[in-house]
């Protein structure tokens, strides 16, 4: 499998856009993260080598409105890491909620507090979005898990998006922010295009 995705140049990372509405997803920054797969954030977008796998590590943050259309909306930040591991594909490991699964007794000891779980998916891409709260500090996150299937390959990515809004925020809905504003694309299978973050 050959298909590359082209890189943003690091002096076209962008800093964070100021309004809520995304620019056209072709000029969002953003790299690729493992072959055949790329990243791209309406937002500010850096770069470091993970030390585990030799592949990039994305980091992204912008702000964002709680009640944007509202009289009185709420200013927050979100600040996003994004991951990537591969390895060989196999039927027992094509599953996002049993790799949740595995970690979340260990994520509710350490303060996460899950309270949705939304699973998506095909034969060649599987999603789960697990949403929740943190009161120390006080923080809500989107903790995605997206799986894709290259043939014999699997590719493994983690999206951690946590939120922080001013004290006025009592219950944000911060999923539709991560769609909003984060893709995934996909340059490989039939289900080639963006995922994991609305519409391309």
């Amino acid at each position: 499998m050959n298909s590359r995705i082209a890189l943003v140049p690091a002096a076209l990372l962008a800093a964070p856009a100021l309004g809520q509405n995304p620019a056209p997803v072709a000029e969002w920054p953003g790299a690729e993260i493992a072959e055949g797969v790329a990243f791209r954030g309406d937002g500010s977008v850096t770069l470091e080598a993970s030390p585990e796998t030799g592949l990039p590590v994305v980091t992204f943050w912008r702000p964002v409105l709680h009640d944007e259309n509202t009289r009185y909306p709420v200013a927050g930040r979100m600040d996003c890491r994004i991951a990537a591991s591969e390895g060989p594909f196999e039927d027992a490991a094509f599953d996002p909620q049993a790799r949740h699964k595995a970690v979340a007794g260990q994520r509710k000891e350490q303060g996460y507090i899950d309270t949705e779980r939304l699973a998506s998916g095909t034969g060649v891409v599987k999603q789960l979005d697990v949403t929740g709260r943190r009161n120390g500090p006080r923080s809500h996150y989107v903790l995605s898990y997206i799986m894709a299937r290259d043939g014999e390959r699997l590719i493994d990515i983690r999206r951690n998006c946590t939120f922080i809004f001013g004290a006025a925020a009592s219950r944000p809905d911060v999923l539709p922010y991560v769609n909003r504003y984060t893709r995934l694309i996909f340059a490989f299978g039939a289900d080639a295009g963006a995922h994991g973050g609305g519409e391309g």
